[in-house]
């Protein structure tokens, strides 16, 4: 009962984006464009905003990075019974100065 409620909901709600897509491709057709999501435009200084933004978060994301590398280089070696490598060890943590290096450039940046 609750499987076949599930599939009839999820099948009109793809049947809906469906639709959405349409009515984007086909503007001509004006029955379509009730299904049409009005999209709000956004001015070039909030644009920017959000570029500043999200470009904080990526750099953020990529120190984030840099900083569990090396820690799951330990899990990981740990885990699986391994020894640890003057290879595998310096590689690691010359990706993770990258990553972190990338990170703070990318802050940087954006804050400017």
């Amino acid at each position: 009962m609750y499987r076949t409620l599930e599939l009839v909901l999820a099948g009109g709600l793809a049947v809906v984006f469906g639709l959405s897509a349409l009515s984007r491709r086909f503007p001509d057709a004006a029955w379509l464009q009730l299904f049409r999501r009005a999209m709000p435009r956004l001015t070039e200084q909030q644009r920017a905003k959000v570029r500043r933004r999200v470009n904080i978060q990526a750099g953020v994301e990529m120190i984030l990075m840099g900083l569990v590398l090396p820690l799951l280089y330990v899990a990981a070696t740990v885990m699986f019974f391994h020894a640890f490598t003057a290879t595998g060890t310096a590689l690691v943590l010359v990706c993770s100065m990258v990553l972190i290096a990338a990170g703070a450039t990318a802050v940087w940046r954006s804050r400017r």
